[in-house]
């Protein structure tokens, strides 16, 4: 594998995330004409879990199976690949990411 085709897996696996964004936000949103697209994330904090935190739990899920993966060789879960377990994190951390910016943008405020 050459630096090119890690740039390209980078390209399409961005494309295909935004693209994954976008289709899931209105599952997660909190229900008809929500527009917050933390209010899936934000359910945690009935836990008294600080929804970052909460993501990250999601990380270290994904990161739980890509270890069951390097161990074993395989998922036994069909459905899901370790790609897709590699594209959620990615995916998770962008989230959390944004989640943190936007709590340093509402307490500048």
């Amino acid at each position: 594998m050459t630096i090119e085709d890690i740039i390209k897996m980078l390209e399409d696996t961005t494309t295909e995330l935004k693209d994954t964004l976008r289709r899931k936000s209105s599952d997660y949103t909190g229900g008809e004409g929500s527009q917050d697209p933390f209010a899936n994330f934000k359910s945690t904090e009935v836990l008294g879990v600080d929804p970052v935190i909460g993501v990250m739990i999601r990380v270290m899920d994904k990161i739980q199976r890509i270890r069951s993966f390097v161990n074993d060789g395989e998922l036994k879960v069909a459905n899901e690949s370790v790609y897709d377990a590699f594209d959620d994190i990615i995916g998770y951390t962008i989230l959390a990411k944004a989640m943190i910016k936007e709590q340093r943008e509402l307490k500048d405020d």
